[in-house]
């Protein structure tokens, strides 16, 4: 463990652990806890474009993400998920298509249904997703496809529904706006709640708000952190009514630029993860996140890593200016282990979006660290 003293709080990040390793394509890693110290983390293994499902590897932790083991591969990866019932999760699917043929309000897809038996063996069927009543006609996308993509966490809601959050395109429009969803029946039927945000004012720039991550705060507010593209810093706002309406964007000052991660301890503190360029790990003390400060998980790994040749470079963790090729996807995800700690897991790239191998390596990698973080008395 490495320990990091900050102001009000301190955090212990572990040794990075290696989840996998592949040529080609192996990245933009999610993580997805399944009961007691089991842990799935599914790797996709295509290239960053649209194409309907995107193929992945699943591979499992029985001990808290200390070791991994490849387990299968998947027809589709989603960056979500929920537990249906003990042991056995409902993975969100990411591209959706019209629910009907014509219908540009109403869409749906494949969920995959993974089913994790005490004994580590695995078993995977599907099921339809449904995300309906969107106020306005979404934009067609690829082949066949509307242009509307899932990306946000899944969290409860004080009725009991479920919440997450979709980013799409309406025709016309070429920057994102950010979506608000929620389900009645466990996560198979999601039905349009609000507009997070808009493209226009302080999220006017890049794509617009587009991937995002939302947490509930002590006050009982909710808290969604989106992306606007580019290298900008994130965006945020605030709804006190559990997502029926929301505030205007503001800047979160000082955190950047890729598919924001968010987590909320039992203890307060919050933790956001994300980077490009650089890979960080960003700690909010105050409840209202709005003072954040800040670890680079990029010197992290290179200090605790032993192998050099899976370091990332001096420029890439300077967090200035971007590698070419890029040495990570700098998407990270994070799970909460405990009270007070939680598992990350991000990607080191051999050869940036052209797949390994390459001059950074003969792989890409995906790796996890355990972060802890302690309030400390006053």
């Amino acid at each position: 463990m490495r320990r990091h003293k900050c102001d009000g709080f301190s955090l212990e990040l572990g040794r990075p652990v290696e989840v996998g390793r592949d040529t080609g394509h192996f990245w933009f890693s999610t993580l997805h806890p399944v009961e007691g110290q089991d842990v799935f983390c599914l790797v996709i293994t295509v290239a960053d474009k649209a194409q309907g499902k995107w193929p992945a590897v699943l591979c499992l932790s029985r001990d808290g993400g200390r070791s991994w083991r490849r387990v299968m591969e998947i027809d589709s990866h989603g960056p979500n998920s929920i537990r249906l019932a003990s042991r056995k999760l409902l993975l969100m699917p990411y591209e959706l298509w019209p629910a009907s043929p014509g219908d540009k309000r109403n869409a749906q897809a494949d969920g995959t249904i993974i089913t994790c038996r005490e004994d580590g063996e695995v078993s995977l069927e599907t099921t339809t997703v449904r995300f309906l009543d969107f106020p306005r006609d979404l934009k067609d996308y690829h082949e066949g496809e509307l242009h509307v993509l899932t990306s946000g966490n899944i969290l409860p809601l004080r009725d009991g529904r479920l919440f997450t959050t979709l980013c799409g395109k309406c025709p016309g429009e070429e920057r994102y706006t950010n979506y608000a969803v929620a389900s009645d029946d466990g996560g198979l039927t999601w039905r349009f709640l609000s507009v997070v945000a808009r493209p226009e004012g302080e999220a006017d720039v890049a794509t617009g708000p587009s991937e995002s991550n939302t947490v509930r705060l002590s006050d009982g507010r909710l808290m969604c952190i989106y992306r606007v593209g580019g290298l900008l810093e994130y965006r945020k706002g605030y709804s006190a009514d559990d997502g029926a309406t929301w505030t205007k964007p503001e800047i979160v000052t000082g955190a950047w630029s890729v598919e924001p991660q968010l987590l909320r301890l039992a203890n307060g503190l919050i933790l956001l993860t994300g980077g490009r360029p650089g890979l960080f790990l960003w700690v909010c003390a105050d409840g209202e996140g709005e003072r954040w400060q800040r670890v680079n998980l990029g010197e992290h790994h290179n200090a605790l890593m032993e192998d050099g040749s899976l370091h990332y470079s001096d420029q890439f963790c300077e967090g200035k200016r971007k590698c070419e090729p890029n040495q990570s996807t700098c998407y990270t995800d994070m799970i909460a282990t405990g009270d007070n700690e939680a598992l990350v897991c991000y990607d080191r790239l051999g050869n940036g979006w052209d797949g390994a191998p390459g001059p950074w390596g003969e792989e890409d990698v995906v790796f996890c660290v355990r972060v802890r973080a302690d309030r400390e008395a006053s």
